[in-house]
């Protein structure tokens, strides 16, 4: 577990910072929160917040055009996003330790001193308007939208937050001194928090915070008014209309909520392990996740919502669902203060898990890991407000009737129910982790399979994946599903099991002490040779679902969902454009051992390794001793069906052999800021605009994204093409001191060749399915602009192997 230090301190001009010192962090990052959010916005102007979040990235007095942190930053490697909430807005970025002041100076003054350009606020109004669009038919947006009924008007919860053209209106000029007088009223130290992690000593961030914090101005006499309270409605039962999954959400009322006790009972509702809450409710088949969601946070309330994915529509299913969830509330009371600790541990090591972004996510908006026992009498306060008499439902189905009304800007089809009585049922078997018990060693068979050894510090690490190609979606779904249980009792031990798609590959990856593996993977094995019939049950409807959200998720990433499959199809493949998601039926369950697998231990002994490579010829399927090349078939244009209304389109350009791995990596890292300033910032010719270098399936390349309301999906491959061909003159420009400064940076991302923690055991391990020589050592060292410029001849000549995706809407435009 991560040995981080987390001390806050206040600047003199009123400033708080946090700084947090990870001596294991390989990287670093910053967030500025403001208390200032949807919620503070005039009447006149719905949406300003959001869009100031925006048009703050356009450009400071001192960082502007290529210089700004949003076209700096990722040509850094960097990776950096901001969020408007209804008390907060905040903005935030991950980057290498050595670059951390590099970017603190540009995010500070690009929030202390802004440029607010009336070309910079009528492009991000216009890009909102497209945002907006897109979210007229997300689920979770609407899902918010929807739950806020169950609460009394007028609120400001009830308001229009997102904007769009028609909030913003034509006045460029009257809208920029909006955003200016808006700007003066809050940024101003007093209402900022500054934080910092990384792995400097606590010293060299004090340092950078005092010197780059102190440039926000003092404001003696700055107020902010509390949020007026929520207060519960008379009906606080309502359903939604939505294609789609089957979902219950039962929401509370919290006040003076303590987040770090959410990131507990987060763990405690995540538990996968037998007896869980999940566990039983899959079980009985009522339900398939559980996700703990906060869709309003003011200073003094919190709107908790608990969000079950259900596997049935229908009431009864929800109504049956509450039902055990009750008894389960019932059952937290009960808990030890040994166990509470248990589950609080638990939530440090989900923390500790994450990137350094994320984690200051979570410190600053989120819910930050329990570190403050003793739990016991916070916990029961906590408890206190999860009763039945404070509790609101929402049911989202295909099945739900409601006449259209506006809610939060948005039309919805949603209305006030009527609930179904809750069935008195018996308390189901539910349990909690017990730490202690033994654990109990496997038996090895006298055979042997082809596992590879490979070098690592600290950690050991077990991976195993499927071939490429050779695992159907159903299969992969009925393995998630059936492993859920050994998931969570290894988690409860201090291991981790996961089974995930990562870069286009599904991959298992067993972590642990040596004992723990083995008695982990007898486990795994023996529930992948009989997985039972609720986990095939299970994964079909995972499978299914998964297939609907193909068409009815953002277009863009209904693309991107499709290109591995494509990449790594057993047959040529073929463009489904006439197929409608909701007549694919689900294929039968195929039995796993025809698969072959690629297997290796990252750190472990001898004896570790050799009782692992025995017990895992028990897997069903084969190991693999050489890894196998991704297929590469020629030159191919899909089109698929989505919901959204907007047109979107990938391009994806495979490198062409290994030896050219370094040179498009390169042009990639030329290309990205560029791609983002031409088609996004001059011509904003949508929402999505992204240009990176992308790992899938095996094959690595450069991938193009556009999402656009107004183009056609040819006009946005004609922008791409236009792009890509305009590059010529900056290729045939470019120095050696230039392709130096990129290279380093990009050599500073390749994964260490003796890694050191599951997160870079992984990244080194999917690296190796690239079959890139050399690896990691020197990559780009040689790189000269001849070679460069080679590769981009080949870039626009050869399109033998590009992949066009692009989405035809099924909703009429």
């Amino acid at each position: 577990m991560s040995a981080a230090q987390h001390l806050p301190l206040t600047l003199e001009n009123g400033l708080k910072i946090h700084l947090i010192h990870d001596p294991q962090a390989t990287r670093a990052a910053a967030l500025i929160q403001l208390a200032a959010g949807t919620h503070d916005e005039a009447p006149r102007w719905p949406g300003l917040a959001h869009l100031l979040e925006h048009v703050l990235f356009a450009g400071s007095e001192n960082f502007q055009n290529e210089q700004r942190l949003m076209a700096w930053g990722p040509t850094e490697g960097a990776r950096l996003n901001a969020t408007t909430l209804a008390c907060s807005t905040a903005w935030f970025f991950e980057i290498a330790p050595e670059k951390l002041e590099a970017g603190l100076r540009r995010l500070v003054d690009m929030l202390a001193n802004p440029l607010l350009s009336a070309e910079s606020v009528a492009t991000e109004a216009a890009a909102i308007e497209a945002e907006y669009r897109m979210l007229c038919s997300h689920r979770p947006t609407l899902c918010e939208a929807a739950l806020s009924q169950a609460f009394c008007a007028p609120h400001a919860l009830h308001a229009f937050h997102v904007g769009n053209q028609a909030s913003f209106g034509n006045d460029i000029a009257l809208l920029q001194q909006a955003l200016k007088d808006y700007h003066q009223r809050f940024f101003c130290g007093a209402a900022l928090e500054l934080w910092l992690s990384g792995p400097q000593p606590l010293e060299t961030l004090h340092a950078l915070a005092s010197q780059w914090g102190s440039v926000f101005r003092h404001h003696n006499a700055f107020t902010r008014s509390p949020a007026p309270p929520l207060q519960p409605a008379s009906c606080r039962t309502f359903s939604l209309q939505h294609s789609g999954m089957e979902q219950l959400q039962l929401h509370f009322l919290l006040s003076e909520p303590d987040a770090s006790l959410l990131s507990v009972l987060r763990e405690l509702l995540t538990d996968k392990a037998e007896g869980s809450l999940l566990a039983v409710l899959r079980e009985a088949g009522l339900c398939d996740d559980v996700t703990l969601l906060e869709p309003y946070r003011s200073r003094r309330q919190s709107v908790l919502s608990v969000a079950f994915l259900l596997s049935e529509s229908g009431l009864e299913q929800c109504a049956a669902t509450e039902a055990i969830f009750k008894h389960w509330l019932e059952r937290l009371r009960l808990l030890t203060a040994d166990q509470l600790m248990h589950y609080a541990t638990l939530s440090r090591r989900s923390f500790n898990q994450l990137s350094p972004m994320q984690q200051l996510r979570e410190w600053a908006f989120g819910f930050p890991p329990e570190n403050a026992p003793p739990l016991t009498l916070r916990w029961q306060r906590l408890l206190a407000q999860l009763r039945p008499d404070n509790m609101g439902r929402l049911w989202v189905s295909p099945d739900a009737t409601a006449p259209a009304t506006g809610v939060q800007g948005f039309a919805l089809h949603s209305a006030a129910i009527d609930w179904p009585t809750v069935p008195e049922t018996p308390p189901p078997a539910l349990a909690f982790h017990t730490p202690g018990a033994a654990l109990t060693l496997p038996v090895l068979p006298p055979t042997q399979s082809a596992l590879r050894r490979l070098p690592a510090v600290g950690e050991t690490v077990l991976l195993l994946n499927p071939l490429p190609g050779c695992l159907s979606g159903h299969q992969a779904a009925v393995i998630e599903a059936a492993l859920q249980p050994v998931m969570g009792e290894c988690r409860h031990r201090g291991g981790e099991l996961r089974f995930s798609r990562q870069q286009g590959i599904w991959l298992l990856q067993l972590s642990g002490n040596g004992d723990l593996l083995l008695a982990s993977a007898e486990a795994m094995l023996n529930t992948l040779n009989e997985p039972g019939a609720s986990a095939i049950a299970q994964g079909k409807r995972q499978h299914h679902q998964a297939q609907q959200q193909l068409y009815s998720d953002i277009a863009i990433r209904c693309l991107l969902a499709r290109l591995p499959d494509l990449l790594t199809s057993e047959t040529e493949p073929q463009a489904p454009a006439s197929q409608s998601p909701h007549l694919a039926n689900d294929p039968a369950y195929e039995s796993l051992h025809g698969l072959r697998w690629q297997g290796g231990l990252y750190g472990g002994d001898v004896g570790l390794h050799l009782a692992l490579a025995r017990l895992l010829s028990r897997l069903p399927g084969q190991i693999i001793a050489q890894p196998q090349q991704a297929k590469r078939f020629p030159s191919h244009a899909c089109s698929f069906p989505t919901e959204s209304r907007d047109a979107a389109v990938l391009v994806f350009c495979p490198v062409p052999d290994a030896d050219s791995f370094a040179a498009w990596r390169l042009l990639a890292a030329l290309f990205e800021p560029r791609f983002f300033q031409q088609l996004r910032v001059e011509q904003n010719i949508g929402y999505v605009v992204s240009c990176r270098f992308h790992h899938t399936a095996g094959q690595a390349g450069i991938l193009f994204a556009l999402q656009s309301p107004a183009l056609t999906t040819e006009q946005l491959f004609q922008h791409i093409e236009a792009f890509v061909c305009g590059m010529r003159e900056v290729i045939a420009q470019i120095t050696v001191a230039e392709i130096a400064t990129i290279a380093a940076s990009l050599q500073a991302e390749l994964p260490s060749s003796l890694p050191e923690n599951v997160s870079q055991i992984t990244e080194h391990w999917l690296h190796q399915q690239l079959a890139v020589q050399p690896l990691m050592q020197e990559m780009y060292v040689p790189l000269l602009p001849s070679r460069l410029q080679m590769a981009y001849q080949q870039l626009i000549t050869d399109s033998s192997t590009t992949w066009r995706l692009s989405n035809s809407a099924l909703i009429a435009q």
